[in-house]
């Protein structure tokens, strides 16, 4: 027998089936890791990630939304403690049958990890599916091991095809190799010779040893096992550190040494150099606080997420207008044009990026980029939009609208976050001085939005694409900033 569209939404209203129809199951929310999902730094980042972050993680889940941490740490990092204290929180709630809607990336996404719900079951583990008596150390344990680079996950739940595809050969890493020792010679001996000069803007001490010696930059390989015994290896990235960069700078000077510090020049010698050595396929990045990655050109956060948006089948519906990345959104601390590895997700249309820097100035204007908040940053911002979208996933759960059947839950966050701006920002217009020309444009505007023909919609979708191109432009030649959008309001609430 075929249900009508009302009994389906009564059967699901009886049965409480808030996944099925609240459309979180359609969405996917991505995240960096350090200074975004966990306080990287802070003497308490474990309990602030299990009081703050990690409930409003696991509520989403429990809704039916997938979720993704992409990382360009190691994947020792990402499971010494983000997935070690996921764990934790998974079994003292007694959800780790969640487990299976986390998705994990490390390396700037050249590797990839999930466990699915038949890729483990409750025999290997101590207590009873479901039970709060779990061990989360003998389940840690049993998900990961010590590879070659520490801790790894375990190499069956690992994505092999996507490794290969992300991998470096033997051959190519040897000559790359033999270029960072060259470069690293080159920048230890200009550092010594421009010491007195960097000093007047830097921060020297944060690359020097306890004697006040410059420490000489080395090379890691990023080597990873996968596959089923006998265990392949492959190495997706080459990390070169520490070196000097605008992170490092002295107050005041760090606005000024984006994209202009000595970490850029560093960078854009080893591309010189890997470009002559015939290896012009690989691209030589600034990754976190003072390192520089080498990978395939294509591997980055972006080339990552697509892959697991297309995965899931989460792609938004083009037929509709939708653009492929409108079902996700994703959360970082690093947008930050010509100097944040989190810049590169802007590149996916449709995708809305929260900004959560604590450097919000150095945040790109780009219409697909928001700041969450002007007071707070880091996890808590994260914390704040995602109770946020939570409390959306609870309202749709129950008004269900025959009239909007695919509506998603991000769907519903994105309404909620831009009206609540849009209706704030109106009332501060009546503070400011505006030509005629100012209010022409604007209501021009507004009335293509009030009106319901489809012609309206294209004209307004038009105009949101070509600005979207003319900021991108404005960001990639590296043009004086304008404050992102979002930025220029006071916060009108604190999510408890």
């Amino acid at each position: 027998m075929t249900l009508t569209l009302e009994s389906r939404i009564d059967a699901a209203r009886r049965n409480d089936t808030h996944a099925a129809w609240c459309g979180a199951r359609r969405c996917l929310i991505a995240a960096d890791v350090d200074k975004t999902v966990v306080a990287q730094g802070s003497p308490n980042e474990r309990s602030e990630f299990l009081t703050r972050v990690a409930p409003k993680l696991v509520v989403a889940a429990q809704h039916g939304t997938n979720l993704a941490v992409l990382t360009g740490n190691s994947m020792d990092a990402l499971c010494d403690r983000f997935l070690r204290w996921l764990i934790q929180h998974l079994c003292f709630t007694g959800n780790l049958n969640l487990l299976s809607q986390f998705h994990f990336f490390s390396n700037l996404g050249g590797i990839y990890a999930h466990f699915p719900r038949d890729g483990y079951s409750a025999s290997d583990f101590p207590g009873q599916q479901g039970n709060r008596e779990h061990d989360p150390v003998a389940i840690y344990d049993s998900l990961t091991h010590d590879g070659p680079s520490g801790r790894a996950i375990r190499p069956h739940f690992l994505d092999a095809s996507h490794i290969e595809r992300c991998g470096i050969s033997s051959e190519d890493v040897n000559a790359i190799s033999e270029i960072l020792t060259d470069v690293s010679d080159w920048y230890y001996t200009s550092l010594v010779d421009k010491k007195t000069n960097l000093a007047r803007l830097y921060e020297l001490e944060k690359i020097q040893d306890d004697s006040r010696n410059f420490i000489k930059p080395h090379f890691e390989l990023r080597a990873v096992q996968y596959g089923l015994e006998p265990y392949r290896q492959a190495t997706v990235q080459i990390t070169f550190k520490p070196v000097l960069s605008f992170r490092h700078a002295k107050a005041g000077h760090g606005e000024g040494l984006v994209a202009k510090d000595v970490r850029t020049q560093v960078a854009r010698r080893i591309q010189q150099d890997l470009d002559r050595c015939g290896l012009r396929y690989f691209i030589a990045r600034c990754g976190g606080t003072s390192s520089i990655d080498i990978t395939l050109e294509k591997v980055d956060k972006a080339y990552a997420l697509e892959f697991l948006i297309d995965r899931l089948n989460l792609q938004g519906a083009s037929r509709l207008g939708e653009k492929f990345g409108a079902n996700t959104i994703y959360f970082g601390d690093e947008v930050v044009s010509g100097g944040g590895n989190d810049y590169a997700v802007t590149r996916i249309p449709g995708l809305l990026v929260f900004a959560v820097n604590s450097d919000r100035n150095l945040v790109p204007f780009l219409s697909s980029v928001f700041v969450p908040s002007t007071t707070v940053h880091g996890p808590s911002a994260t914390a704040d939009v995602l109770e946020d979208y939570n409390r959306c996933a609870n309202e749709l759960s129950h008004l269900i609208d025959p009239q909007q059947p695919g509506k998603t839950v991000i769907d519903a966050l994105k309404e909620k976050v831009f009206s609540s701006r849009i209706k704030q920002k109106i009332e501060q217009l009546h503070n400011h001085h505006h030509s005629a020309r100012d209010w022409e444009t604007l209501h021009a505007l507004v009335t293509l939005m009030c009106r319901k023909d489809p012609g309206a919609k294209e004209w307004l979708a038009m105009l949101a694409d070509e600005m979207g191109r003319v900021m991108a432009l404005i960001a990639a030649q590296r043009l004086p900033l304008q404050s992102a959008i979002g930025a220029s309001h006071p916060d009108h609430h604190q999510s408890s």
